[in-house]
């Protein structure tokens, strides 16, 4: 674990050097001068690449901004072959990265385009009034055409998707191939009874799969991108699917850019970090091209929609930026490497089984090769733990639901595992802590100014309405001191949350103001006014700065000589929740730690007020190195001035350390942290853009409804631990028993190439897996997940495993001691019988331990559990024995109660026996530290 950390420390060491280089304040980077926009000539048809070419080049580019799961996902078909021109310009229009900016405008590229991509050339083009947009003929028109931003994605699996994967998975192709070689060697009846547990499982997981589909996509509609255009004079709201050619969309912050547009009126900064992994804001103004998949970061804009629909070029690349990156699960990688082990041994058992059937000195007849083929057949579904996959995703999805029902959209089924074992929970101050209302509490005019000839609340006031921010800082200044025309403004700077403050030049002797952080807008603010915004800080308040220069702005800096005007206290109002939450994370061993965009002290006292345990070790991150970053990581609570690169490295620097992260965000600056994450959690009040990268979203923006999710996820988790044992001990009985059995036969001991055939299985499969497992898997369990799920798992179930193939071998060499129940020949139905009550009542013993520590729930089912098994052994095969129907566990296994007293008598010894070497084996397995080694390989494989 240690060593793999420290590696682990020392790669993000290397990667945080390589980023200070490029972002940190050490190095100052000079803007790139701004080029003509050049096209990308493409070559002739005999020299183009192919399409998944370009992707490979696209993904090369933008590295870790694209999850590289998806490219294997989606392909569509390639149906013709066409030039596209691809833009590239300078820094604002690339999709490269600023360090291949130089060598990008003499690359030339060559790609095919599909069906979905659309023809430009042949629209007819409007260039609409911001103040009118086009007219409703207009865009009746341009729908009759097709030139609408609709575009085929995928939102989850099609209805026969579902079926198809629940219906061929591998070990159902496994069960119908078994299926069809028991049909083609006229088998019993009841030797396909399997099929019928096959068929439930099939049902049962489309079921759930289907209702989960329906309740999702409900849930779907509520955070569905919306676009504000402008049509006919109208302001109105509409799915960015039906935005148009040549529409007039306004864009503000926390949108996301919908469509390849250029910028007709306004000025804002975009992020751009899904496209181009930098997390600089790029400043947007008249004439700038919009990137469809980019975030408005600050301020508004009206854009003019250029392309649309499969002809923006970043189309395919922004529907793959667009979607969360997939949780690393624990329980999809148990289960996958539970399908890969069973699938590497099935094929060589069935082989040595069938070769070893001939190991005989008897004719090759159809009799013997019909009698070999069934018991091959009662290995080959012993093996197969199919009900694991089913329940799995039958927890999980109910799980979805359950958490539906409390306003939580989950949109992927393992994300509720990956928060249950989370132990460290990044929080945003605004949005979580605090609600994301503010109010000013106290504004101080700085003596000894110049005065103004117009009073505060007209220059605050004008401010605000020249930079259209609406963030709630800005709003909450609205309220207080309203919006103004009195000065108009010249040149505007939105606000930013890399700088931490916006300015305006007004027009006249206005000169330039300045609006934010005091620490970002003066270097020395001298004494007393330290002192104020100290003072302010402690007491839990954001403190906002207004400063005045007499000079302009020009190449978006500052001018020289700025001066305070005033000082304003605003305060966050913290949720009526928050403390509570906060102490149930405490109580459940999860570590919370607070990162925010503003003053560590303000910060720090509002942490502490709700309870964040060491909230008084706090520290501003404004200057610092990534390497420095990661340093602080490990050391500090409370992070203020975090920019939202460092919010990653943050990230990134603690899931080095070992621990298991989840982040919260609401807003444009969280994404790249959120990304990073084991587990994203957005706030669906807050900016679309989180929403997009979470992997859950808190419909009704209620923090208090996350315990609820981590508890949903825990009780899923637990119980899927106890529900796979029963599985994985009947594969691991089977394996062995095949092994043995594959001895025994070329040995030339038995006549037999196999204890069971498939009916035989049909008892222990339903009465004491099946049924059992399914009632586990939804049980009430709040305890904290431990350990790792695939030990876990192979401790609980190794010893049950390994106690029923010894009930077996007793059976069988009880049999061959007592002469008359040799495997060689003699009446089998007594034999047949023990051997399957054998197994099925020391099943019913793994069953017992596995249910430790017991609650009500559990005794109550381990009693129905004894009874129907008692009545099925019994009564159900005396009642089909008289109606003179066909066994349904095998034609020589009858009612458990006939086959005479000194048979019965050492059956209990033997299934009593059980129980003491499963209880040996637990502690045995319970005292290695398997978990520790398979979770230091997980890690380093992920």
């Amino acid at each position: 674990m240690a060593k793999n950390s420290a590696n682990d420390g020392e790669n993000l060491f290397e990667e945080a050097e390589k980023g200070g280089a490029k972002r940190g304040k050490s190095t100052e980077l000079k803007p790139l001068p701004r080029k003509k926009v050049k096209d990308i000539e493409i070559g002739d048809a005999s020299k183009r690449e192919s399409f998944s070419a370009m992707h490979e080049l696209l993904k090369e580019e933008v590295g870790d901004a694209i999850d590289p799961t998806v490219f294997d996902e989606e392909t569509a078909p390639v149906l013709e072959e066409e030039a596209v021109s691809v833009p590239t310009t300078a820094r604002g229009e690339s999709l490269l990265s600023r360090d291949r900016l130089k060598t990008a405008a003499a690359k030339t590229y060559k790609t095919t385009t599909h069906a979905s991509f659309l023809d430009m050339g042949d629209a007819e083009r409007f260039y609409p009034s911001v103040e009118e947009g086009l007219s409703l003929e207009q865009v009746q028109g341009r729908n009759a055409h097709g030139y609408v931003n609709a575009y085929t994605t995928k939102a989850g699996k099609s209805y026969l998707r579902i079926i198809l994967s629940n219906v061929f998975t591998f070990f159902n192709v496994v069960m119908f191939l078994v299926c069809i070689a028991l049909i083609v060697f006229q088998a019993p009846v009841a030797n396909f009874f399997f099929m019928g547990i096959v068929a439930l499982n099939v049902g049962i997981g489309i079921y759930q799969e289907i209702r989960s589909k329906i309740t999702v996509e409900k849930l779907k509609l509520v955070t569905a991108p919306t676009a504000i255009v402008i049509r006919g004079g109208v302001r109105s709201t509409i799915p960015v699917a039906e935005v148009v050619l040549d529409d007039i969309v306004y864009f503000e912050t926390g949108k996301q850019i919908c469509a390849d547009a250029v910028v007709v009126k306004g000025e804002m900064e975009t992020n751009e970090a899904l496209l181009t992994g930098e997390s600089e804001p790029v400043k947007k103004v008249l004439g700038a091209q919009l990137l469809s998949g980019s975030f408005v970061s600050s301020g508004s804009c009206y854009a003019r929609v250029e392309k649309v629909g499969g002809a923006n070029y970043v189309e395919r690349l922004t529907s793959y930026a667009k979607r969360y990156k997939k949780p690393k699960s624990e329980l999809n990688a148990a289960v996958t490497r539970i399908i890969k082990a069973v699938s590497i041994i099935i094929v060589p058992v069935t082989v040595l089984l069938l070769l070893s059937g001939r190991v005989t000195d008897t004719p090759n007849t159809w009799a013997n090769w019909q009698q070999n083929v069934l018991e091959v057949a009662g290995a080959v579904i012993g093996m197969i733990p199919s009900g694991l996959f089913l329940l799995t995703s039958v927890a999980l999805f109910t799980g979805i639901i359950r958490l539906a029902k409390r306003h939580t959209l989950v949109q992927d089924l393992y994300c509720i595992e990956m928060l249950a074992r989370v132990n460290v929970l990044c929080l945003d101050k605004t949005g979580t802590i605090t609600d994301g209302t503010m109010h000013v509490t106290k504004v101080s005019e700085i003596k000894g100014n110049a005065q103004f000839k117009r009073p505060l609340k007209e220059i605050v006031g004008s401010f605000l309405t020249a930079t259209g921010d609406n963030n709630q800082t800005a709003l909450a200044l609205a309220d207080h001191f309203g919006y103004s025309q009195k000065l108009s403004a010249k040149t505007v700077m939105p606000f930013s949350s890399q700088r931490k403050y916006s300015a305006v030049t007004f027009n006249g002797e206005g000169g330039t103001f300045v609006l934010g952080a005091p620490e970002f807008i003066l270097k020395d603010p001298g004494v007393r006014l330290q002192k104020e915004i100290d003072e302010h800080a402690a007491a839990g308040l954001r403190v906002i700065l207004l400063a005045h220069a007499p000079g302009e702005i020009k190449d978006n800096r500052l001018p020289p000589n700025l001066k305070a005007v005033a000082v304003v206290a605003i305060e966050d109002h913290i949720r009526e929740d928050a403390v509570e939450v906060i102490k149930w994370f405490k109580e459940n061993h999860v570590a919370v730690r607070i990162i925010s965009g503003d003053n560590p002290l303000t910060v720090s006292e509002v942490a502490a007020r709700v309870g964040v345990e060491n909230a008084s070790k706090y520290i501003s991150l404004e200057g610092m190195s990534n390497r420095q970053v990661v340093e602080a990581a490990k050391k500090y609570t409370v992070f203020g001035r975090v920019t939202p690169e460092q919010k990653r490295v943050l990230v990134k620097a603690m899931k080095a350390a070992g621990e298991t992260v989840a982040m919260t965000g609401d807003g444009v600056n969280d994404i790249l942290a959120m990304r990073e994450a084991d587990c994203a959690i957005a706030i669906a009040s807050g900016a679309e853009a989180a929403r997009n990268v979470s992997h859950l979203v808190l419909l009704d923006s209620n923090f208090s409804s996350m315990p609820q999710v981590v508890l949903e996820g825990r009780r899923v988790v637990n119980n899927i631990q106890n529900s796979a044992s029963l599985f994985v001990m009947k594969t691991i009985m089977t394996v062995v028993l095949a092994f043995i059995s594959i001895a025994l036969r070329f040995a030339r001991v038995s006549d037999k190439v196999y204890f069971f055939d498939t009916a035989n299985m049909i008892p222990l499969e339903l009465f004491i897996i099946g049924i059992p497992s399914f009632f586990l898997a939804f049980q009430p369990n709040k305890s904290i997940i431990k350990d790792n799920f695939l030990a876990t798992v192979l401790k609980r179930s190794l010893p049950g495993g390994l106690a029923l193939a010894c009930v077996v071998l007793a059976v069988y060499g009880y049999g061959r001691a007592m002469g008359g129940l040799d495997l060689k020949g003699g009446p089998t139905v007594v034999y047949d019988t023990m051997l399957v009550a054998g197994v099925v009542f020391a099943g019913y013993m793994a069953l017992i331990k596995i249910c430790q520590p017991y609650t009500a729930y559990k005794v109550v089912l381990l009693i129905s559990t004894l009874a129907v098994t008692v009545l099925a052994l019994s009564g159900i095969l005396a009642f089909c024995a008289f109606i003179g129907m066909a066994l349904p566990f095998g034609e020589s296994v009858v009612n458990v109660f006939t086959i005479g007293f000194n048979n019965i008598t050492f059956l209990l010894c033997v299934i009593l026996l059980s129980y003491f070497l499963i209880a040996i084996l637990t502690r045995l397995m319970m005292s290695i530290k398997l978990g520790g080694l398979l979770h230091e390989n997980n890690r380093a494989k992920n």
